[in-house]
Parts: structure tokens; sequence; C-alpha cells
């Protein structure tokens, strides 16, 4: 079980950095999108740039946190 231990820790780790990094994403992509209307070209340029990170970003995120939620029980009955 202490595989299990480390990988459950990699992925709580790598789950809450790229969490981290979604949410700071899609919160720039929404001040993109407030931007006044003579940037609109430019906001919608930078939004696509933003856009394409996050999706890199986000099922890494989802993947960790399924991986954290499927090895949890079995750390718990460990316990």
């Amino acid at each position: 079980m202490v595989f299990a231990r480390i990988v459950y820790r990699c992925c709580y780790v790598i789950g809450v950095a790229s969490g981290t990094a979604a949410a700071r994403l899609a919160a720039d992509f929404r001040a993109l999108g407030a931007t006044r209307p003579g940037l609109v070209p430019l906001a919608v340029v930078l939004q696509l740039t933003v856009l394409a990170c996050w999706l890199i970003v986000r099922p890494i995120s989802l993947t960790a946190f399924t991986a954290c939620f499927a090895l949890a029980p079995r750390l718990q009955a460990e316990a």
C-alpha cells in the first residue's frame, strides 16, 4: 500500500497545481472578455491562446482528481 500512498500524493500535488493553473486561466479568459470595445480584436486573439492552454491544463486536473478519488477508499481502509 506504500505505492498507492505515493501515487495518491503525486496525484494530489498535480491536481492542486493544475487546478490552480486552470482557475487562473479561466479568470484571465473572463478578464480578457471584459476589455474595452477598442481592444476586441486583440482580446479575441489572446482569449484563443488562453483557451488553448486551459484545454490542456483542465484534463490534467480532472485526471488527477479522478485518480485521487479512486485511491482514497483504499487508503482509508488501510488506516
